[in-house]
């Protein structure tokens, strides 16, 4: 797979985000993803156009300044009707219609390029997605596979706390996805998060909070929640450096003990899912 940002995929952006964003919004999606050097003269499309570029000769890993740049956009959440309060309108609001409009046109460009996006900001190959390519592993080989994936995320620790911290992200998720396809629960592969996957692993397994009745069992299963809430913040820790200069990014970066603590919630709850299908069959 290449590294540069594909032309595709810049043309496609250089009509999104001058539609979306303003001028000051795009100056500050490229400098959270470290586009190297100051904002390109011109329009809103020039500018758009002309950092890419430039991100293709200057940086190491082009796509490593993509992936962050398309993060608020991809990330953003659509309008839906079962989420709106009691007075909101019926219908989905211009904003919201708009939003879906441009993340289905970033993400076919970039799988028309062989490329995809994952949560927190990564860029990987269309062909297979890490997190469905686990997803298969672990179908396969159960809990033994996420022993092995959870080591690769261990060794990661110290050198790199938020890609480790991300990875153990991905072994739970591929985790809940091998249970929902066991189980033939309908989802969608590539537009879930975290939380909502979790969320028809658990109805499935009856241990949604509201329903249990017993305080201890009410409380674990709060536990259970939790971890994946805290599972999923901490994937997606780098999401939250938007508006902050570079000294406070590194003050709350995340530390190899913070990394160990994902890692090894992540993996407790992996091998509570993992156990309760293997019961089940």
């Amino acid at each position: 797979m290449s590294d540069k940002i594909p032309s595709r995929v810049i043309g496609v952006l250089g009509e999104v985000f001058p539609a979306y964003y303003s001028h000051s919004e795009i100056d500050r999606q490229f400098t959270y993803a470290d586009a190297p050097g100051d904002a390109p003269d011109g329009n809103k499309t020039v500018k758009t156009v002309e950092w890419l570029r430039r991100a293709n000769k200057l940086s190491r890993k082009p796509l490593s300044v993509l992936g962050p740049l398309l993060e608020d956009l991809l990330e953003r959440e659509p309008w839906t009707l079962e989420n709106a309060p009691p007075w909101a309108q019926l219908e989905e609001p211009e904003w919201s219609s708009d939003l879906r409009a441009y993340q289905e046109k970033v993400r076919a460009a970039l799988a028309k390029s062989g490329l995809s996006y994952s949560e927190g900001g990564y860029i990987g190959s269309g062909i297979a997605t890490p997190t469905a390519s686990l997803a298969e592993i672990i179908r396969e080989g159960g809990m033994s596979a996420v022993e092995v994936e959870m080591k690769r995320a261990i060794k990661q620790v110290d050198d790199d706390p938020n890609a480790a911290a991300h990875y153990a992200g991905n072994v739970l998720e591929a985790a809940l996805k091998a249970y929902l396809k066991a189980q033939d629960i309908p989802f969608k592969d590539d537009k879930e998060t975290l939380n909502t996957l979790w969320q028809l692993v658990r109805d499935d397994l009856g241990i949604n909070p509201k329903n249990l009745e017993a305080k201890d069992l009410k409380k674990i299963a709060s536990g259970l929640n939790s971890i994946v809430d805290g599972t999923m913040y901490l994937r997606n820790k780098k999401s939250g450096a938007h508006g902050r200069t570079e000294d406070q990014y590194r003050e709350t970066a995340l530390r190899p003990r913070h990394a160990r603590l994902v890692i090894h919630s992540a993996h407790t709850l992996a091998a509570y899912v993992l156990e309760c299908l293997a019961d089940s069959h």
